[in-house]
């Protein structure tokens, strides 16, 4: 059977008694790794998939399903399963002993529920977000409006929230999660060759004219932070934590006001232990760019890190605040250009150049310790604030 189509897939559905109740499949837009598909269900019933009338399937091939020509490993799927099942079960106090405080999910930022799981085939069916739900990226880009200052900061309050909290519940557990369950060093891997790898090579077209001194500090970050997400094993982090992996589930409210009903924390195929500093760079950046390039919302960004360091903080170092910025100035030289945040029609090389440069300043002045320019000019004035530098 075809799982990389419509046919093969709702085939491959119709041949299985635990899946035949769904009736129809259509292709849903934005799977970069994987052919992801909603699913209809035409009798919905407590005992197929808990009464839901649509659900998402997901199909991993070894290789990317945007671009056939990049090989992945096969067995990322079983991460994703793995991560998804332990957020579950700690949310609902399963295996916790009824700590609260051991709780991952928030009241409104949830991961979907695993309902069926074929590893040989690697095919997986969850929980939808919703037929109108659509990523954070997208939520905000779509609005002719900025987001208000209340809705950005419930946003990033939310996503903050969350992300610290999975990173206490790995911290914690680490012994029994690591190597055993979650080490995945595939992914690991595949980070540092399409991130820290890159930090040459996206700097190198527009430095030319920049001293050979920033020229250095981008290769000697380029290999330190390499190094570190290879061999430190801090915490359970997701790996891919970006906007594009949220999706909004929101409704109308009282003078045209937008409220949050849930956000779904999708994909987790990268999850991994790593230093979570690494999630909190990954974010920042995109929300840079969601600021720079889409609308106004510095509170996405000030209202998350804060949230954050309420509940991560007492293990907050200088160590993760210079990860964290070097990781964002790295996303911003390596990914922001080539990730349709500007057209070719709108001046592509010279905001490419901006953008690349703003990431080698922000790269230059954490790997310097520049804490005093880091306050001044970026959101992670609030680590530097919570860190007291």
């Amino acid at each position: 059977m075809d799982f990389e189509t419509e046919t093969g897939i709702l085939e491959y559905l119709q041949s299985h008694d635990k899946t035949r109740g769904i009736v129809a499949v259509k292709k849903l837009s934005g799977g970069n790794a994987n052919y992801v598909y909603r699913g209809t269900i035409a009798k919905p019933r407590a005992d197929l998939f808990g009464g839901r009338s649509t659900v998402v399937i997901k199909h991993a091939a070894d290789h990317s399903a945007s671009q056939r020509q990049m090989a992945l490993y096969i067995d990322r799927m079983v991460f994703e399963q793995t991560v998804l099942g332990i957020v579950a079960d700690a949310s609902d106090n399963k295996n916790n002993n009824n700590k609260e405080d051991e709780n991952i999910e928030t009241a409104n930022v949830k991961v979907p529920r695993v309902l069926y799981w074929d590893h040989e085939n690697n095919i997986v069916i969850q929980e939808d977000a919703g037929m109108k739900s659509t990523h954070l990226k997208e939520f905000i880009s779509s609005h002719a409006q900025p987001p208000s200052p209340r809705l950005a900061k419930e946003i990033g309050s939310s996503l903050g929230e969350f992300i610290a909290r999975l990173h206490l519940y790995g911290f914690r557990h680490r012994s029994e999660l690591y190597p055993i369950k979650m080490a995945n060093t595939e992914a690991l891997s595949l980070s540092r060759l399409i991130l820290y790898d890159q930090f040459p090579k996206a700097a190198s077209k527009y430095m030319e004219d920049q001293p050979q001194f920033d020229r250095d500090v981008i290769d000697l970050a380029s290999k330190w932070g390499g190094d570190r997400l290879m061999n430190e094993p801090e915490t359970l982090a997701h790996g891919d934590f970006w906007p594009g992996n949220f999706l909004v589930d929101s409704a109308a409210a009282e003078g045209n006001e937008i409220t949050i009903k849930c956000m779904y924390i999708v994909d987790w195929e990268m999850s991994r232990y790593a230093p979570a500093a690494m999630d909190l760079g990954q974010f920042i950046a995109e929300a840079f760019s969601l600021n720079k390039y889409r609308h106004p919302c510095e509170e996405l960004m000030t209202s998350f890190l804060e949230a954050y360091c309420k509940i991560y903080g007492d293990r907050l170092t200088t160590m993760d605040l210079k990860t964290a910025v070097i990781h964002c100035g790295g996303h911003l030289m390596s990914w922001t250009p080539y990730t349709g945040w500007f057209k070719e029609d709108e001046g592509h090389d010279a905001k490419t150049k901006e953008v690349t440069l703003i990431g080698a300043e922000f790269i230059k002045r954490a790997w310097n310790e520049d804490w005093t320019w880091i306050r001044q000019e970026t959101a992670f004035r609030v680590m530097v604030d919570h860190l007291k530098l």
